[in-house]
């Protein structure tokens, strides 16, 4: 085990430790868990902006349909930004979750760029004019029941035992928000963290996997913007497939088998090219998944929905507002999972 997977490990144990406990049931459950929006101030470092309206349209749908609303971690961008530079501008879309908190449905824990809400002062400064009283913490544990079983759910933003992220933070956020902030304005270039450092994603991926793994926990996160559904990342999904239709191939060769193939190769591709990574983990339990984010340029948001005695990956679509399920499967696999 390396150094870096070993922090990681101690930091996700002191995590669970702590955790706030929230039962609930399979059957009524119904919980949208969305990460990483880093709400800027609408300029050219702003990630968000493209994201908003597609946002604003999920929630519409998740207020009507009765979720509870969890926000992961990174939903403020404040090693950019100073906090009174970026509430104002997203007061619209704070309003809307107000709308959850109000009927007790929304829940909210910190991540490494918006760490000011480990703070009680900060909150009620910043936050308690809209939101009286929210806790914000720094996870949370579903604890999952079915008749006799049960199985925890962490809930956690997932830069925790990091260098960059946890231990040096404070570093960090000086050198973007004096630094980085005007370069990423000027020509766009991402920071090289975990979110869009594919070697750094890839091994960040399989760290939080195989604490999942050991602990037969089911472990939630966000931080690295790569969706991942049960253990696998679309990348890996879309090379199974590839793998199958190589197979059918073999037995009962076909047109419409080669274009399959052609697409799926394409698609990968796509995704790959975009910062997607396998995590090269053979035979995986399903116990590790990512929120992705809500902050992708093209302004698509993803989620993980825990509803209707399923947990479903989910993307939005921006432009069409079109919700489209990625991958899918019951909760009783989860808790019946050995």
């Amino acid at each position: 085990m390396s150094k870096t997977t070993e922090r990681i490990q101690k930091a996700l144990d002191s995590a669970f430790e702590k955790g706030y406990r929230i039962p609930i049931g399979t059957e009524d459950a119904r919980w949208i868990i969305f990460s990483d929006h880093h709400r800027g101030r609408k300029d050219g470092a702003d990630d968000f902006a493209i994201c908003e309206p597609t946002y604003l349209e999920a929630l519409e749908y998740y207020d009507k349909e009765a979720f509870t609303l969890c926000l992961l971690g990174d939903v403020e961008e404040l090693w950019e930004n100073h906090i009174l530079q970026i509430l104002g501008p997203y007061k619209k879309v704070m309003t809307k979750e107000k709308d959850f908190y109000e009927d007790r449905r929304l829940y909210r824990i910190w991540g490494n760029h918006d760490d000011d809400w480990r703070f009680a002062a900060q909150i009620e400064k910043h936050l308690g004019w809209l939101f009286k009283r929210i806790p914000v913490y720094e996870s949370i544990i579903l604890e999952l029941h079915e008749d006799l079983s049960c199985r925890d759910i962490l809930l956690v933003h997932g830069h925790q035992g990091t260098l960059n992220s946890d231990r040096f933070a404070g570093i960090s956020r000086v050198f973007v928000r004096l630094i980085w902030r005007n370069v990423q304005r000027l020509f766009k270039i991402p920071l090289s963290t975990p979110a869009n450092n594919i070697k750094l994603k890839s091994e960040h991926d399989q760290a939080m996997y195989h604490w999942a793994n050991s602990k037969d926990r089911v472990l939630i996160c966000g931080h690295t913007h790569q969706p991942v559904f049960m253990s696998y990342t679309h990348a890996d999904e879309l090379r199974m497939k590839i793998k199958a239709i190589r197979s059918q191939l073999e037995n009962a060769p076909s047109q419409a088998l080669e274009e399959q193939l052609n697409e799926t190769h394409e698609l990968l591709e796509t995704v790959l090219s975009a910062g997607g990574e396998p995590m090269m983990v053979e035979s995986p339990k399903p116990f590790y998944f990512n929120s992705g984010c809500c902050s992708f340029s093209d302004g698509d948001i993803t989620g993980i929905e825990i509803a209707d005695k399923e947990i479903r990956l989910v993307k939005w679509c921006n432009g069409s507002f079109e919700r489209k399920v990625l991958g899918r499967t019951e909760l009783r696999y989860l808790m019946d999972y050995c």
